[in-house]
């Protein structure tokens, strides 16, 4: 039963919610039509009944019908982004303008996913983002190799099985944004409802996404070669970890102990971008293969994603070549999305700071 329903929101997302809306409306309408001829049995199970029929009308309501909350990312057209948006089209060969689009985050990290828009009756969408600090720190080679993982991740129907399973968890928390468990009715209610079933969904998210890392990387190493992509994934391993040490982890101590905002990230960026690219990676890479696992993440391990490529050792990265921001994006979007990213993260911390004098 368990595994039947995995399967139905693999397929559905969102929408694995109307059989059991339907299955809601069927006891119902049993139970008003029995209500004449067995009526003092009819009124013993109204409570359960109606309560059936009203958990399913308020999930149906909160999962299909609640607006999402809005993207913080910047939706970029192919004026400010010529170069991401060719490598997309050069790298997808099922690429249709009208159903794309791109949007550039604050992440050092990209993504793929696909939104099945009115049930799916006009076609999918699909949606990449890529992150800004990936785009500053890494050259194009690299972002090349990153982009066909997540063209792969489409082209191997990922985005439809693990998106569906993300969709529905992302509805589920959006019902818990809209309806606090801990103060409403309903957020409580659903919370019972769903609680098990989401802690089961994650695990199957976790499992299924780390699987269809390796199988993206083996795809992508087809379009641009096995060597470009095991050169991707050594510059994100080891530029990731140069970026927490020298950006996050210092800019988070500054911020618990500050009185009003320090030096925004993306500032920082800048003034390590030296320090981030440079060159000699192999130490931290070859900590990154002992580093232990974290059982919570949604990627594989560093070793496992190499060794699935063939190598066993690190591989040799060679020169990191120029910025890609410089060479993806047009002259003016680089520096207006540095600007726009530091300037919103300044308020937020401000006022997170003028919250705690």
């Amino acid at each position: 039963m368990k595994r039947l329903i995995l399967q139905i929101i693999l397929r559905l997302g969102r929408y694995a919610i109307l059989p059991v809306v339907a299955l809601a409306c069927t006891i119902l309408a049993i139970w008003l039509m029995i209500m004449d001829r067995y009526t003092i049995a009819a009124l013993a199970t109204a409570p359960i009944v109606f309560t059936i029929f009203m958990a399913a009308m308020a999930l149906a309501i909160g999962l299909l019908f609640l607006p999402s909350r809005k993207h913080r990312s910047f939706e970029a057209d192919e004026e400010t982004a010529p170069g991401l948006w060719a490598v997309w089209k050069q790298l997808d060969r099922s690429f249709v303008g009208s159903n794309r689009t791109l949007r550039v985050d604050t992440d050092f990290n990209a993504s793929i996913s696909e939104e099945s828009r009115y049930a799916g009756l006009f076609g999918q969408h699909v949606t990449m983002t890529v992150g800004l600090p990936l785009l500053m720190i890494l050259d194009q080679r690299a972002v090349r190799a990153v982009i066909a993982h997540e063209v792969a991740h489409a082209r191997l129907r990922h985005t439809s099985g693990c998106t569906n399973l993300a969709d529905f968890m992302a509805a589920a928390e959006n019902v818990f944004f809209y309806a606090d468990p801990e103060h409403t009715v309903t957020g409580y209610t659903v919370r019972i409802l769903l609680h098990s079933l989401l802690e089961r969904l994650e695990k199957e998210y976790r499992a299924l996404s780390r699987e269809n890392e390796l199988a993206a990387d083996v795809e992508a190493a087809e379009q641009v070669g096995r060597e470009e992509m095991a050169r991707a994934l050594v510059m994100m391993e080891v530029c990731g970890a140069r970026l927490t040490d020298l950006v996050f982890a210092p800019l988070q101590k500054e911020v618990l102990g500050a009185i009003k905002a320090p030096l925004p990230p993306f500032a920082r960026i800048l003034d390590q971008i030296a320090a981030i690219r440079a060159p000699g990676p192999m130490t931290a890479a070859v900590a990154s293969l002992s580093r232990e696992h974290d059982p919570d993440s949604t990627h594989p391990p560093f070793g496992q994603r190499l060794a699935n490529l063939g190598y066993t050792d690190i591989p040799d990265i060679g020169e990191v070549q120029a910025s890609a921001v410089d060479q993806l994006l047009s002259p003016d979007a680089a520096n207006e999305l540095t600007c726009r990213f530091d300037e919103e993260w300044r308020k937020k911390v401000q006022e997170w700071v003028s919250v705690g004098r």
